[in-house]
């Protein structure tokens, strides 16, 4: 006999041992029962108006099987690097996080290996209605598969990668570009502070063409450096910076209102009136709490003046460690906060021991490209003048070369100075963090996490600095509605330090890159910056503390937000909010963690 009160607690315990042995503990993948027979995924196809692809490898055509065909490979190698070849594909992935089908390159002797997908979604939908949506969300939902969401494909930690996944990929999902004069909200709220001009982004469109609509009417759309990449979704959830950011505040800052499609197929607005936590877990904290159909942006004046300048340092000697490169590189990470403070924004780069000649005809060297908006030359020089100063002792060692640039307006500026179309296809692992002012106080520090950035002499390492952050981005602090990483509202730039693999390179060769960029680079650059974090679109994927370095404080209340609108966990993807509930196994599928099998 039980104690009376045992009773009714065994009977709860009863269904909820039910409950939990009857959910499914992992998403069902090919293969298995639970997986759609072909009659079925046919039904599903009629249903969606025949939009249902089955992926197949880029590259298959290279590879021995019905479907080689050299002229087809020689194409596929020749275009591998183009980004519009590979978003153009449903699982074309212009940064890829991992390649399992190489194409193969038979005029150089290239012999193939091995093809497969991969950990790429054996299925896509090529969605252009709401109704497509919805329906492949409800099926994936339904049938317990993984579903990936894509849509040009640029993404360098593979959170469009899925193995056995559905894919919604939104390539094609196009509504229109809208220029108001005025910003008008969808419900017509009135709680925003923003009064100027937007840009309704009604579709996945790339920046290129939100360029177009914003130059068309003499504005500034603040995106990317790149043309190619999505204009809405996760560059801007993300933060997303580029050319125009350190005046303007980064792209999280510039989302007005948003149109997102939930888990359970409900289009809701996100703006200061309506879904407000959802309004701000979006504009900074990450991809993953629904589909964003649309969103608004704000639009700036076009200025009247831009001024450009290009610096680049090579060794007079070639050195083994350059160790006089690496020196004046930490002077000037010690000084870009008060160039910053000062109007600059920019990009650069530092290479030592590179493959092929990187600047002049040194393998080994520095080169950037800042800008100041809406200051003249004057002005710029007077503020870079400290910098020449503290560069000018290492002229005996060092090719130190520079010139100057001034624009008429924002779009002449850009379409020289940026509007990147950079090769890709290539597989890089990164790290990256927030570098604020005291951090870099002693050049001992900076010159110690300067030198293993840099990778080994051997290593061809790659690190490259993002002066985007600073200015607005700082002032956007008071922006309740912000859900960046508070560390953004101080830090004037990020470090980027990163490792290439081979496109042949084998698992082994992969887990050797992922463990020096985690565990040496990235720990050299958290050491540096202890108490900032990292950029999560150009962050490591195998960052143990992924959520201090990509959300820090802000993590729990977008972990509600996750709770709240997509309860099931439909949109999942590796480091998003809520992740850490799953978890990829060795053999691919995604599955709970810590599920109880007995209790």
């Amino acid at each position: 006999m039980y104690p009376g009160f045992l009773v009714p607690l065994l009977a709860a315990l009863a269904v909820c041992t039910g409950a939990i042995s009857s959910a499914p503990r992992c998403k069902c993948i090919p293969g298995q029962s639970c997986w759609p027979s072909p009659s079925e995924w046919g039904a599903f196809d009629n249903k969606i108006g025949g939009s249902l692809i089955k992926t197949e490898p880029i590259a298959k055509s290279c590879y021995p099987g019905p479907e080689k065909d050299l002229k087809q490979c020689a194409y596929v190698n020749k275009m591998w690097s183009d980004q519009d070849f590979q978003s153009s594909n449903p699982i074309g992935r212009p940064y890829p996080y991992n390649i399992t089908c190489t194409p193969v390159d038979y005029a150089a002797g290239q012999e193939p290996t091995t093809c497969s997908l991969g950990s790429l979604p054996v299925y896509a939908v090529n969605a252009t209605t709401l109704s497509q949506i919805r329906s492949t969300i409800a099926y994936a939902r339904e049938r317990n598969i993984r579903l990936v969401v894509t849509g040009t494909g640029h993404d360098l930690l593979g959170r469009s990668d899925g193995f056995g996944g559905l894919e919604l990929w939104l390539h094609q999902f196009k509504n229109g570009i809208d220029f108001q004069k005025i910003y008008k909200s969808e419900n017509k709220c009135k709680k925003s502070s923003w009064k100027d001009s937007a840009i309704k982004i009604d579709g996945n469109y790339q920046w290129r063409d939100v360029y177009k609509v914003a130059e068309a009417n003499n504005v500034i759309a603040v995106g990317g450096g790149s043309i190619a990449p999505g204009a809405i979704g996760g560059w801007a959830s993300g933060g997303g910076h580029g050319p125009a950011t350190r005046n303007y505040g980064l792209g999280a800052d510039q989302i007005l209102e948003a149109e997102v499609m939930l888990a359970d197929g409900r289009v809701v607005i996100a703006n200061h009136c309506e879904n407000t936590d959802l309004f701000r877990s979006m504009r900074g904290g990450g991809p993953g709490y629904g589909i964003t159909l649309s969103s608004t942006i704000k639009a700036h004046p076009n200025v009247k003046t831009v001024t450009a300048h290009h610096l680049q340092i090579a060794p007079l000697e070639k050195t083994e460690k350059n160790a006089d490169l690496l020196d004046a590189v930490s002077v000037l990470l010690q000084l870009l906060p008060d160039l910053n403070d000062a109007g600059f924004a920019g990009y650069g780069y530092w290479f030592r021991n590179f493959p092929t000649v990187f600047v002049g005809n040194a393998t080994s060297g520095y080169s950037h490209g800042v800008w100041t908006i809406s200051k003249g030359r004057e002005e710029a020089e007077a503020a870079w003048a400290p910098v020449r100063k503290a560069l000018s002792k290492y002229e005996d060692k060092l090719c130190i070369n520079e010139s100057w640039a001034t624009y008429d307006d924002y779009w002449s500026f850009y379409h020289a100075e940026s509007g990147l179309y950079d090769p890709t296809g290539d597989t890089s692992v990164l790290t990256s963090r927030l570098i604020d002012r005291s951090s870099v106080k002693s050049f001992d520090k900076v010159r110690d996490a300067v030198e293993v950035m840099s990778g080994r002499p051997d290593e061809f390492g790659t690190s490259v600095i993002l002066l985007t952050s600073g200015g607005q981005v700082f002032k956007d602090a008071s922006d309740k509605t912000s859900g960046l990483h508070p560390a953004w509202r101080k830090s004037h730039y990020v470090l980027v330090s990163g490792t290439g693999i081979s496109r042949t390179g084998n698992q082994a060769e992969r887990k050797v890159a992922n463990d020096d960029v985690t565990f040496v680079k990235g720990a050299a650059a958290k050491k540096l910056a202890p108490n900032t974090g990292g950029y999560m679109n150009e962050g490591d994927r195998n960052d143990p503390d992924w959520k201090a370095s990509f959300y820090g404080s802000l993590y729990g209340e977008h972990l509600r937000t996750k709770r709240k609108y997509d309860p099931s966990h439909v949109f999942y993807c590796p480091t998003c909010v809520g992740s850490e509930e799953w978890v990829e196994r060795p053999d691919g599928p995604l599955c709970r963690v810590g599920w109880i099998e007995h209790l």
